[in-house]
Order: structure tokens, then sequence, then C-alpha cells
């Protein structure tokens, strides 16, 4: 007899399948590019606020404004994002994605996009279109608790 599935098994089996997809990324997108992964994850974090102070940043990502500083000055030194001062106060630092950090991430969305398709090649049309409903719902959720 099965269980009724809970929010805890849920996000276990989410938490659990994520490194089975990641896995295969990382040899089809890491390998031979000079971005790691913590790199990659920061680019996603800047983008994902447009354009971040630097202290907000590193608050966010939960790192300490010197390992913030280091990771952003590699992404700067690949011309993947730039710092530029604030307008209004010039001790503030801000930080943007550049357009060769856009197609940097394009480039890893478009490789992620065919590793779920393969992973997604399991599920039926009927169970495709609920999975579809789920991401969606969850990223309206996600997008409305940022704001």
């Amino acid at each position: 007899m099965s269980r009724s599935p809970t929010r805890q098994r849920v996000s276990l089996a989410f938490a659990e399948l994520m490194p089975s997809i990641i896995r295969g990324m990382q040899l089809d997108f890491f390998i031979g590019r000079k971005v790691t992964q913590t790199q990659l994850l920061v680019l996603l974090a800047i983008r994902g606020r447009d354009c971040s102070c630097m202290g907000v940043l590193a608050r966010g990502l939960h790192v300490s404004m010197p390992t913030a500083t280091r990771i952003v000055d590699r992404l700067v030194d690949a011309g993947y994002v730039r710092r530029s001062t604030h307008p209004d106060d010039r001790r503030q630092v801000m930080v943007e994605v550049t357009p060769k950090g856009a197609a940097f991430i394009s480039e890893f969305q478009s490789v992620l996009r065919r590793r779920w398709e393969d992973v997604l090649q399991a599920l039926e049309p009927d169970e495709l279109q609920s999975f579809l409903n789920i991401i969606t719902k969850l990223r309206q959720r996600l997008k409305e608790a940022a704001n």
C-alpha cells in the first residue's frame, strides 16, 4: 500500500532527482568552460535582479562581501558582468550582466532544457500537461514571493 504524498516526501524526491539532472549537465556544460557552478549561480542571481548592489547580492547569497567580491571579480575578468557605481551613492557598487553573460546564461538554459527533454521522455502526454501545470503554478508562487 503506497503512502499519500506529503510535501516532505515530494521535496525529498525532487532533491534526490536534482543531482542526477545536474550530473548529466556537468559533462555537457562545465567541462571546457572557465566558469564554476558557484560563478554560474552568482551570474543567475545578478540577472534575476537585473542590476544588483554588491551588498544585497552578498546577503542574498549568504556569503561575505569579500567572497562575493572575489566571485564577481572573476566574472568581470571573463566579461560576464560589469561593475558600476550607484548613481545616487558612489559608495555602492552595482553589478549587472553583460551581453556576453546573457549569452552564457542562454546557453546554460539550452543545455538544461535538452537535459530535461531527455528526462521527460518517461512521461505520457497527460503527465507532461500535469507537470507543466505544476511548474507554472510554482513559478508564479515564487515570483509573487520575490516581490
